[in-house]
């Protein structure tokens, strides 16, 4: 087996071996699921007709054009701290596993929920589509379990190419802006059908590379930085800088009412990515706020809510809709919090049974209790 060279630079600044985690890592996963529980709790509410016109139009394009960016960006940054620890070569089918368990399970589950709900769905499914969708999970991902499947991709391709082609992050960076480039001029008008995982490994896998690029810069020993009475001015500065960026950009998409799939997508992408990264490390490590527990528990459970979270959206939607509440904004705001909270007490209640091993979520760290950290 081919392994990394052990003189070759630490992708994640060196001190990664034995490194804490970072909470402000976790303060910006911890966004970004928010933002995909209440995109798809948006994105129902206006299939159903409750959310309507510009304003859910608005909504829906400002969210979605950076809220999973953002998820590989940091995946990209974790992906580069962990392989220093433990390298991909020796523990791909544990990460395979990880991912495609709970992605394989819930998918079937959701299919089954959608199929038992009939016309109560905005989008019903007959019992044959769903068997024929389950014959076809491994070519073609079940609804937002693609995400699962890209992330895989991402994973697989960056960790052969780094530790087996002895590829810098630099060159894989490249690499994958070139088949971003790719993607936007051939590619980004397939968003549905068979290989759609593909198509978004094409998109996505750029957000994947920039965050294993950053790594080293942004994972360093955190007194450091702090130590450089600079840092923080340079900080806030990138902040507002990728904010404007982001401001213009989601102004053009709605103006215009471009694509996000589009070149001014990934401007928009990478620009609001970056700004939400900056204000979590500010307000975590520069200001020294105090991670309420609850968030720490949003980020620690991000497999667990993004996988469970489908049922509860859109259960709550039926529920409100069916005592007469009409309310676009009670509705989001609802389908959100529940979205986020029926996952986390479905798994405590899985983890009191002890069948969370058997849903898919059986990682041991998960089951460590969180503190709050500074």
């Amino acid at each position: 087996m081919n392994m990394r060279s052990a003189d070759m630079p630490s992708l994640a600044g060196g001190a990664s071996a034995h490194a804490p985690r970072q909470a402000w890592i976790d303060v910006a996963r911890a966004v970004a699921l928010v933002l995909v529980v209440a995109g798809h709790t948006e994105r129902g509410l206006a299939a159903a007709g409750i959310m309507a016109g510009e304003a859910a139009r608005d909504f829906d394009l400002v969210v979605y054009s950076f809220h999973i960016p953002l998820f590989f960006l940091i995946s990209g940054l974790l992906f580069a701290q962990s392989i220093e620890r433990r390298p991909f070569l020796l523990t791909w089918k544990v990460r395979t596993t990880r991912l495609l368990q709970p992605c394989l399970i819930w998918s079937i589950v959701l299919l089954g929920l959608i199929v038992l709900a009939a016309n109560l769905a905005n989008t019903p499914v007959s019992p044959t589509d769903a068997f024929i969708s389950i014959l076809l999970l491994p070519l073609q991902p079940v609804s937002i379990f693609w995400f699962l499947y890209t992330l895989l991709l991402c994973m697989a391709v960056s960790g052969l190419t780094i530790e087996y082609r002895h590829c810098t992050p630099g060159q894989l960076l490249f690499w994958s802006l070139v088949l971003h480039v790719a993607y936007l001029l051939f590619l980004s008008n397939q968003q549905a059908g068979m290989g759609l995982q593909f198509v978004r490994f094409a998109e996505h896998q750029l957000y994947f590379a920039v965050g294993i690029f950053l790594a080293p810069a942004v994972l360093r020993d955190r007194r450091a930085l702090v130590a450089d009475a600079q840092f923080g001015r340079h900080i806030a500065i990138a902040t507002a800088f990728l904010a404007t960026c982001f401001l213009v950009a989601v102004w053009a998409l709605v103006a215009f009412q471009f694509s996000y799939h589009s070149s001014l997508g990934t401007l928009a992408a990478l620009s609001a990515s970056g700004a939400v990264l900056c204000i979590c490390y500010l307000a975590v490590n520069l200001r020294n706020w105090l991670v309420p527990a609850p968030v720490m528990t949003i980020s620690k459970e991000t497999l667990a809510i993004f996988c469970m979270h489908v049922p509860f959206v859109s259960g709550t939607r039926m529920a409100l809709s069916h005592i007469g509440i009409d309310g676009a904004a009670l509705h989001l705001f609802s389908g959100t919090v529940i979205g986020i909270c029926g996952p986390l007490l479905t798994l405590k209640m899985m983890d009191s049974l002890g069948l969370a091993a058997m849903a898919g979520f059986g990682n041991e760290r998960r089951v460590q209790r969180f503190v709050r950290q500074p």
